[in-house]
């Protein structure tokens, strides 16, 4: 169509993502940065619609706007390619702390036939997606064999002993993610980083049962930072089975070293 530039999608991308990059903090949504690109969306709607409703999704998570991403992700999806569309508002509602949300759309990519596991499986364990990843890997082995051939496992294969001897779900692990998102939302904060929304090891203390540590950053001050894993622990008490974590998980939000690019729109 003319007036509108080829390279319009490409452009709001880029300018979401140089939003990311300078905080991690939501943005107003009627602020004068955020309705340029709305904007755009409304011209780039007219030549490629579904693109214009994953990149309004992508404004609004890093705007806190639940509503509206789940509003953008329903009309993109009366579009065609609901791969494309589903793995772009994975991104969008991780961005927002919708842990819960985005693990639905996560186990759905997790299926190799579909052709996003190679893309997606390293940011589902982070996510705590550990035994649909598992249960994914053995088609995706098939299928990718030579993508795969050198991948190191092991620490996925570590977590799910973890997992078995703790009797622990995915579910369970998704469960406190949840929680750590709605305090993120509360203090309008992003996870800080670029691919891996959090950071877990297997921990084995010599005189205790093994336990997941899930680690997630934050580009906040450290009394901030303190402020919000005492929200979650209180939202744990009074939200979880028996008032405490899972067994055989532990997470936390950690002060960021430093804030890195977070993916927001391709």
């Amino acid at each position: 169509m003319s007036g509108i530039p080829q390279t319009i999608g490409l452009d709001i991308s880029k300018g979401i993502n140089e939003l990311i990059r300078s905080s991690d903090r939501f943005r107003d949504w009627n602020s004068p940065e955020i309705l340029a690109l709305r904007d755009d969306c409304d011209k780039l709607q007219k030549i490629e619609a579904a693109r214009a409703f994953i990149h309004r999704g992508a404004l609004a998570a890093i705007c806190g706007e639940v509503e509206q991403i789940f509003t953008f992700f329903k009309k993109a999806l009366d579009h065609p390619d609901p791969v494309t569309t589903k793995f772009e508002f994975w991104t969008s509602l991780s961005n927002v702390g919708m842990y819960k949300s985005a693990a639905e759309l996560g186990s759905w990519l997790l299926v190799p036939r579909r052709g996003k596991f190679l893309q997606v499986w390293e940011r589902a364990i982070s996510l705590g997606y550990l035994r649909e990843t598992a249960v994914g890997l053995i088609e995706a082995q098939k299928m990718f064999r030579e993508e795969l051939a050198s991948v190191d496992f092991s620490l996925l294969n570590n977590s799910l002993k973890v997992m078995d001897e703790r009797s622990l779900q995915d579910a369970d692990i998704i469960s406190v993610f949840d929680l750590m998102g709605e305090v993120q939302r509360a203090h309008r904060i992003m996870f800080a980083g670029d691919f891996f929304v959090t950071k877990f090891r297997v921990m084995r203390p010599p005189e205790d049962l093994p336990y997941l540590f899930f680690s997630l950053p934050i580009d906040a001050g450290v009394e901030e930072v303190h402020q919000m894993n005492r929200e979650l622990l209180k939202l744990v008490v009074e939200r979880l089975p028996g008032g405490a974590f899972p067994g055989g998980i532990v997470t936390s939000f950690a002060k960021a070293v430093r804030n890195i690019e977070l993916p927001a729109a391709a």
